[in-house]
């Protein structure tokens, strides 16, 4: 029995360090499960930071997106208006001009000056010919110069033609402060979209980081739970050890107190005898006689 209950408790203590064991390796992988959970949890914070940042950009483009469009609108009433200006300007003009029947006319003279001139490079002419042209040329530049200058004194002279050009003037000016504007809200818009695709493309990064720490968390818990279950089925095996090393040393105990007993009982009786025959009892005699009952 002996041999049997040291093997027993050598067996109980080898399961006794096995279990320390699989109890550290469990620690360790609700650590690990807890370092993933936290690595994983700030990645998402982060992604949701940044999708949340790339759509406060992205409805800053999308108002000024809107306003571009409500910018082209208003250019198009502009440009209506300085394109019908202009035209009433050229019609002021021309109606200015051509007050004053007498004078040549400026288009006639132009005409005439470019078929001199064609003339003059095409045609084989003599020295006199050319020499006629060239001054009749020289005369018609000079001409149409005198005319050109007249007609500016002539409309700048026309009240009516100075508001209308003077409205023209502040048209185009309009025209051309609202392109700049739509040039500068279409770039500002882009900085925006850009801004936005860079931050959603980091965010996509980091949700990838985030679900493979997910991942390293599950894989983690798992294997947690592997060394519970191993731990927990340990336990059992450990508390039927402790049943049985507990019966086998109380059968231990039991018989050797049987044989304590049967010992002692043997050594009364013959002490009994003695004292029968009339011999004399030691003090350690009457002690046994009295652990067996016999006085």
């Amino acid at each position: 029995m002996t041999e049997v209950l040291e093997e027993l408790e050598e067996k109980y203590a080898k399961k006794k360090r096995e279990l320390d064991l699989h109890k550290a390796e469990r620690e360790r992988f609700d650590k690990e499960a807890d370092k993933w959970a936290q690595k994983r949890d700030e990645l998402n914070q982060q992604t949701r930071e940044m999708f949340k940042e790339a759509k406060e950009l992205k409805d800053k483009r999308d108002e000024l997106n809107k306003l571009v469009q409500e910018l082209k609108k208003q250019k198009e009433e502009i440009k209506s208006q300085y394109l019908r200006a202009q035209e009433e300007l050229r019609e002021i003009r021309k109606r200015v001009i051509f007050s004053k029947q007498d004078r040549p006319s400026l288009s006639q003279l132009k005409k005439r000056l470019k078929d001199l001139e064609t003339k003059q490079e095409t045609k084989v002419l003599t020295k006199e010919k050319e020499a006629e042209i060239v001054e009749e040329i020289h005369k018609l530049y000079q001409q149409i110069e005198k005319l050109k200058k007249e007609e500016e004194e002539m409309v700048k002279n026309n009240q009516e033609y100075m508001e209308k050009k003077s409205e023209v003037l502040s048209l185009k000016l309009k025209l051309d402060e609202i392109s700049k504007k739509i040039e500068e809200t279409v770039n500002e818009a882009q900085v925006y979209h850009d801004k936005a695709m860079e931050l959603y493309d980091k965010a996509q990064e980091i949700r990838k980081s985030a679900d493979e720490a997910h991942q390293n968390y599950l894989t983690a818990v798992q294997k947690a739970r592997e060394e519970d279950n191993i731990v927990h089925e340990i336990l059992k095996e450990l508390k039927n050890f402790e049943k049985i090393i507990t019966g086998l040393k109380a059968k231990q105990s039991a018989a050797k107190r049987y044989e304590k007993e049967s010992e002692l009982k043997k050594m009364a009786d013959e002490i009994y005898k003695k004292f029968m025959k009339g011999e004399p009892l030691t003090t350690e005699d009457i002690l046994i006689l009295q652990k067996a009952g016999l006085l």
